[in-house]
């Protein structure tokens, strides 16, 4: 009885290590879309993708955050890395909803691409929250990708 209760209990102990990491580890390397964006141009081997998600849910402040990423993004980023908006909550999308773990309004996933393979992922979620302060907002959307980016 004791050693079932110490197995079940590692059990849990790796599920939640397992959560945690898988934050940041992508383990959708066959992706299709991620196969399929590779695949599509040479220069795409090693440029990342800026994914927004978004669901159909209603969101008081989610028009003015994705008009806000998308200013960040042309700003910033739209040299080096290449950017797609998802209504995940359609049926066709229904991977990335598993992939990504997504369930808010609004979540940006910043995927890691070297040598043609998905390595690595980092999500932003609910960045809605922060468009009343367009400075914090910029800043904290942008520290966390280019923090990401440079692991």
């Amino acid at each position: 009885m004791l050693k079932k209760i110490l197995s079940l209990i590692v059990f849990s102990a790796m599920a939640v290590a397992y959560n945690a990491w898988a934050q940041f580890i992508d383990l959708s390397g066959n992706n299709p879309a991620i196969k399929e964006y590779v695949e599509a141009s040479p220069e795409n081997w090693n440029r990342p993708i800026m994914y927004v998600f978004y669901s159909n849910r209603y969101c008081y402040q989610c028009v003015k955050a994705m008009d806000m990423i998308y200013n960040i993004y042309e700003e910033n980023y739209a040299n080096t890395m290449s950017l797609f908006e998802i209504n995940y909550t359609l049926d066709d999308e229904y991977q990335f909803r598993l992939d990504y773990n997504l369930s808010q309004p609004i979540s940006i996933v910043i995927v890691r691409i070297r040598d043609g393979i998905s390595q690595g992922y980092y999500k932003i979620d609910n960045p809605q929250e922060w468009t009343d302060d367009p400075f914090y907002f910029k800043q904290n959307i942008m520290t966390q990708i280019n923090n990401f980016l440079l692991q």
